[in-house]
């Protein structure tokens, strides 16, 4: 499995909505993300120049982290908040696994790789599968060469029929912290070593301890 992270936006709206209930906005304490700005000043010889300061992120408050801690744990009522933070990646994995990730259809959109229009047009080697828990080699390599055989002799359906769900497939996902925190939960421990790397890259994420629960070391 490869997880390859592209952005993830929504944390000042996020909180801002998070204190609506209460009225409680005069309370924020976090500082708003801010975007990437050419900056002109004068240099010590008196010439004015121009640099690119780079953006800056979105940073928690105690008292807004407290809360959102608080309501994050508090189910999944209290968290709404989480579902207006989102993670966009794009996400490489194995048949099986994305028959299991598509259980979850609420703060999820994806957009894959599509079998029906590519899987025909280029050459189908060992690489393009997950062959990991085998053994050896051998095997994976006959499968691949048995799907190969197929795409050559533009048989499609039957490519199809033994194409293994040891096939790798790669989706660009959207997908909300909400939605993570229920994957995050219901998978941590699931004998799907894929879900174990998923989860391990979620903890990873910005402020991860809204979906885990657990505080961070440094925080």
């Amino acid at each position: 499995m490869q997880i390859e992270l592209h952005e993830v936006q929504g944390f000042w709206p996020a909180i801002w909505g998070m204190r609506n209930p209460m009225q409680s906005h005069d309370w924020m304490d976090s500082e708003p993300p801010e975007e990437a700005d050419f900056a002109i000043h004068d240099d010590e010889d008196g010439f004015v120049n121009g640099e690119w300061e780079p953006p800056i992120p979105f940073r928690f408050g105690s008292d807004d982290h407290a809360l959102a801690m608080k309501l994050a744990n508090a189910g999944t009522d209290h968290g709404k908040f989480l579902r207006q933070i989102v993670v966009w990646a794009d996400i490489t994995a194995t048949q099986t696994w994305w028959s299991e990730f598509d259980t979850y259809r609420m703060g999820v959109e994806k957009n894959s790789e599509s079998k029906m229009h590519t899987i025909m047009r280029r050459e189908i080697t060992v690489d393009m599968f997950d062959f990991s828990a085998l053994p050896n080699t051998v095997f994976g390599s006959y499968i691949a060469g048995i799907c190969e055989g197929y795409r050559k002799t533009g048989e499609f359906e039957a490519l199809l029929q033994v194409l293994p769900m040891s096939f790798l497939q790669t989706r660009t996902c959207m997908i909300s912290y909400a939605a993570l925190r229920n994957m995050y939960h219901a998978r941590r421990n699931h004998k799907l070593k894929e879900w174990h790397t998923f989860c391990d890259w979620i903890e990873t994420l910005p402020y991860s301890e809204l979906i885990t629960g657990k505080e961070k070391a440094n925080d």
